[in-house]
């Protein structure tokens, strides 16, 4: 009767009873782990790096090199390969692959491998590095003055300290903000607010669904402004020849005789110009 009762109590996971411990295997903690790796290059780097919910991180280091950490979480799921050996098998070959100097983090053709694995990256690279970052819910962190950006997160949030080249950004509810973006411009979120500076002329065009846009234009721009928003209200410091009569939630026009285009879109939230 005694061995029945443990019997019972452990598969039913109920109450323990005398003589048996109960493990439940729901709790059991996730596996981690991290790899490191360090990529010599000759010239400015190629940069495309993709995760399914870690973070990226990526800031400036040395001229010839790409230093690249990933820290490795694998979760302990019922029927699944044990995640220790998922996290060892990627430490002794993490998904880190070099052509010249175009480099590729993260790609892992659908290997059973990294099935319920998270990746964080922290990679350092040097200047001018042009980067292809996406992320499936984390968020994107470029804290180099990339030759150009891409970024895109499913939920994250995107900050990007500047670019040479052009710039764009998507996520579904975080929020963007780019700083020195020396070419054009595309952003938008879903529920998220922009915020960005450009430094030199470029085509820009913003949307978000609820957020707020906070634009910085160079005191001396000339560019053709298009804004809508929802409810929200339009600001702006910039002298405005408009086509037309201003509205609150609309205002199309020229700044110091036209130049490139500026279309900014946002459900709810204001515009300022600046």
């Amino acid at each position: 009767m005694k061995t029945l009762l443990c019997t019972i109590a452990l598969g039913a996971a109920l109450l323990p009873a005398a003589g048996c411990d109960l493990i439940d295997v729901h709790a059991a903690p996730a596996v981690e782990g991290t790899f490191e790796r360090t990529l010599t290059v000759s010239g400015p780097v190629d940069l495309d790096i993709r995760t399914g919910s870690g973070d990226i991180q990526i800031r400036a280091g040395a001229d010839n090199s790409v230093h690249v950490t990933g820290h490795i979480r694998a979760q302990n799921t019922i029927g699944g390969e044990d995640p220790q050996k998922r996290v060892s098998a990627i430490q002794t070959a993490p998904p880190v692959a070099q052509a010249g100097n175009a480099v590729h983090i993260g790609i892992t053709n659908d290997d059973p491998v990294y099935r319920d694995v998270a990746i964080s990256y922290e990679v350092v690279v040097p200047a001018n590095t042009k980067v292809q970052a996406r992320s499936g819910s984390g968020d994107i962190g470029i804290a180099v003055n990339a030759a150009g950006v891409e970024a895109r997160t499913g939920s994250g949030n995107i900050n990007v300290l500047g670019a040479s080249g052009s710039f764009t950004a998507q996520t579904g509810s975080g929020s963007v903000h780019a700083g020195h973006v020396e070419g054009p411009m595309t952003a938008s979120t879903g529920s998220g607010d922009i915020e960005a500076q450009q430094t030199s002329g470029g085509a820009i065009q913003m949307r978000t669904g609820s957020g707020s846009v906070m634009l910085k234009l160079p005191a001396e721009a000339g560019f053709n402004l298009n804004v809508r928003t929802g409810s929200g209200a339009i600001r702006t410091t910039h002298p405005i020849a408009s086509s037309g009569d201003r509205q609150r939630n609309q205002l199309e026009g020229t700044v110091r005789g036209g130049g490139p285009q500026v279309e900014i879109r946002t459900g709810s939230g204001d515009v300022t110009i600046d």
